[in-house]
């Protein structure tokens, strides 16, 4: 398991605002996961069950569309992942991660962020406002490359798969 001090120098907002006992909260909800470079953690389109902290190394994020993969990007240590599945409810993945180097990750289960956010209004609130500032941070990023569905016009598409899927799961970052 990480310790607070891992998980604070990876996640130093995280960390922070939820001070040492809620923090303690959340880790003891988590379990550490390891993959060796190369490793599929999560499959588009697929069922994903957690929410991942990626505390060491590196992941290829891509969708797959009309049968071909589309690179969206890579992301590294204090990043998350399957974000989309946890707050759309939909519980698919909304694309592929790859393990580009061994990885660390600490895993969140759907399950235990559910009784987070029940029990534990101050993890809660934390939780989904790193959240929304991650996924705000995300769609800046992808608006600014100009591969957002919204900078491509493709928005027409979103209530066929949804708005999340629409700004983060088809062809934008």
């Amino acid at each position: 398991m990480t310790t607070a001090l891992g998980f604070a120098k990876q996640f130093p907002n995280l960390a922070a605002e939820l001070g040492p006992d809620n923090l303690q909260r959340l880790l003891g909800s988590m379990s550490t996961l390891e993959l060796p470079a190369h490793r599929k953690l999560i499959r588009d389109r697929m069922p994903v069950d957690s929410l991942y902290f990626l505390v060491e190394g590196h992941v290829s994020i891509s969708v797959e569309e009309n049968g071909r993969q589309i690179s969206l990007g890579e992301l590294g240590p204090g990043q998350w992942l399957g974000e989309v599945s946890v707050l759309s409810g939909e519980m698919l993945a909304s694309s592929t991660v790859i393990a580009r180097s061994p990885v660390k990750l600490l895993r969140l289960k759907h399950q235990a962020f559910e009784e987070l956010m029940k029990q534990y209004p101050v993890i809660s609130g934390v939780l989904l406002r790193e959240l929304i500032d991650m996924l705000a941070e995300r769609l800046r990023v992808s608006l600014a490359a100009g591969t957002a569905p919204i900078a491509n016009a493709e928005l027409e598409a979103a209530p066929k798969h949804g708005l999340l899927w629409a700004l983060f799961g088809g062809n934008g970052g």
